[in-house]
């Protein structure tokens, strides 16, 4: 959402029950995928201003010492022409999407690169369709509300999401009607209302379902929707700039290595300075001089398209999509997610999801399917 107030969030005893050590010492190297750099509702074309299925990735490799890999080398394990100057996802993965970006050789390469260089994996990513819509529960229930009716806070954001999701067409239009995100105190009740008419009715609800309705029908009749109003009309999301100063603060003795992103360095900095002491374990650079980095935007560039998918994808076609998938598939597919596990089992601070929790279990289930589907092919099931 806009940039009202920018906290960030630094309880080492919080950080410590969810696994992460912010006592790492890693060099992190950075780029990004799907980077709109505003997200916005579009009012002359009735639509968002991006794919609202393709999530902002901020993400790339990290290693326990500074250091590069030849270029010459990369050259060669990923078969580029001699005159290439640098390793590019838009050029080396171009117009393919997740599934067919786990056929290619160029993926082949690129996980083995994790294993013969002791690298680890690291993203952050945001679904912002759903990091926006929760902006409307929590104006509509507070968390202690929520806890006091039986319901899990994070569970019930994926409810909403869900909810919202299917109708995603009728619920757009109804955000560029009501000038989202700055709904005006006359339009609660009819923005309110519109929203329930989006949804299934009631008699088909679950539970928690009925519990949002009942809210939404609740704040129809109030005055106030605190973090959908007093903001710029249908400006969901300013820029990503809080992403890229979270790992800076939340992992101060590691060294992060940002590739250039001329628009949002100031704002990192100012937030950096005031938030973080002046901390100085960050840089931004130009990709060509660094390696690490071109190689982190061939993994963003990857976990961009797999969110995609995973957003994208039908829950009733996931069994048949992997078993067409052939043995290359099949193979990068779970090496790439054995270095997702790998990072996980090192700290969980190093995967960040700002996503529905639904559908990071079905993005669990997808690389399940396809474990299961490895295991038939060898005859062990």
């Amino acid at each position: 959402m806009n940039d009202k107030e920018y906290t960030p969030f630094s309880d080492k005893e919080y950080f410590a029950m969810w696994g992460v050590n912010t006592e790492e010492e890693l060099h992190f190297y950075y780029d990004e995928s799907n980077n709109c750099r505003k997200f916005w509702l579009d009012s002359s074309k009735n639509n968002f201003n991006h794919d609202f299925r393709a999530d902002f990735v901020l993400a790339g490799i990290a290693s326990e010492r500074e250091f590069q890999i030849p270029f010459e080398e990369l050259k060669q394990r990923f078969g580029l022409q001699k005159n290439a100057v640098e390793l590019k996802s838009k050029s080396l993965f171009r117009g393919k999407d997740f599934l067919q970006c786990m056929g290619m050789k160029q993926v082949t390469a690129l996980v083995k690169l994790f294993s013969d260089f002791d690298l680890y994996i690291h993203y952050s990513h945001v679904n912002n369709f759903f990091y926006t819509i929760v902006e409307i529960l929590d104006s509509i229930a507070t968390p202690t509300e929520i806890n006091d009716f039986g319901f899990d806070y994070f569970m019930l954001k994926t409810t909403f999401y869900n909810m919202l999701f299917p109708n995603i067409d009728r619920v757009t239009q109804t955000m560029i009607k009501y000038s989202y995100p700055n709904i005006k105190t006359e339009n609660i009740k009819d923005f309110c209302n519109d929203l329930l008419d989006s949804i299934d009715l009631r008699y088909k609800q679950k539970p928690d379902e009925k519990f949002i309705s009942g809210m939404l029908k609740r704040a129809s009749k109030s005055t106030e929707m605190v973090f959908i109003q007093d903001n710029v009309d249908f400006v969901m999301q300013d820029d990503y700039s809080i992403f890229y100063v979270d790992p800076i603060l939340k992992f101060p003795k590691a060294m992060h290595h940002f590739d250039e992103e001329l628009s949002i360095q100031d704002k990192v900095f100012d937030m950096v300075s005031k938030f973080g002491n002046g901390a100085t374990n960050y840089e931004f650079v130009n990709s060509k001089d660094n390696t690490m980095i071109q190689i982190s935007d061939l993994v963003a560039g990857l976990l961009g398209k797999m969110f995609t998918f995973i957003n994208s994808i039908p829950n009733n076609v996931m069994r048949k999509t992997v078993t067409g998938l052939n043995n290359v598939q099949i193979i990068n597919c779970l090496v790439f997610n054995g270095l997702r596990m790998k990072s996980d089992m090192r700290n969980k601070g190093l995967l960040h999801s700002t996503t529905a929790i639904g559908l990071l279990d079905k993005l669990n289930c997808f690389f399940g399917l396809v474990e299961n589907e490895y295991k038939c092919r060898q005859g062990r099931v």
